[in-house]
């Protein structure tokens, strides 16, 4: 029997998830803030825009104490985000919060992270490398994998794009994470090409829902 379950993530539960994809992706994460840890302040905006961009795409995996174990943010058009960024205010709330020290990196990171948004910008517009639903972001928390609960919050963002008439999706993930790519391709998903970040190669992936 699962000792958890999927759920809809509330704003509550962003620091929370934070938290899991800061542990889940240390390595990625200290290369874009110059080597150290950020304040958790600087986690919690970025997964806040995300989820105010599209709240039903946030897909959460709780225990039964209620604690999230997981995550999974499947947005449907990603391009809500992008528009949520600039008129919601988050981008003047990230410059105060980053110029008043809130989150803890010099300037360096935010050229670093600005260069890498602009590869993959570019990689989205390329011929044949569009689709507007995404695998934005997944990750289990450490003490609570082996469980199935990745390919479970994926069978339920498909429930999502269904719901949502969408015909194919993208995901990117490391070539070298071969547990991943063995969820993605067990749900379907197949390798459609290749784009680049500041810290080396990503595989594209495509899943086509009909």
């Amino acid at each position: 029997m699962d000792n958890y379950y999927i759920t809809r993530a509330t704003a509550e539960d962003i620091p929370a998830i934070a938290r899991i994809f800061t542990e889940s992706f240390i390595d990625s994460v200290l290369h874009h803030c110059g080597g150290q840890l950020p304040k958790p302040q600087a986690m919690q905006d970025v997964f806040a825009l995300v989820y105010a961009a599209e709240p039903e795409a946030a897909l959460l995996a709780k225990n039964e104490a209620g604690q999230a174990i997981g995550y999974c943010f499947a947005p449907v058009r990603l391009y809500r985000l992008w528009l949520k960024a600039i008129t919601g205010g988050h981008l003047l709330a990230w410059a105060w919060r980053w110029l008043t020290g809130q989150y803890g990196f010099g300037l360096h990171p935010v050229k670093v992270i600005l260069l890498n948004k602009l590869a993959f910008l570019r990689s989205a517009a390329s011929p044949g490398k569009a689709a507007s639903a995404r695998i934005l972001s997944i990750a289990v928390a450490e003490n609570s994998r082996g469980l199935g609960i990745a390919g479970r919050l994926m069978k339920e963002a498909d429930k999502y794009f269904r719901q949502n008439r969408v015909t194919r999706v993208r995901l990117e993930v490391r070539p070298d994470n071969a547990p991943a790519i063995r969820v993605y391709e067990k749900m379907g998903y197949y390798p459609g090409g290749t784009t680049y970040d500041s810290q080396g190669p990503w595989l594209i992936m495509f899943k086509e829902i009909c």
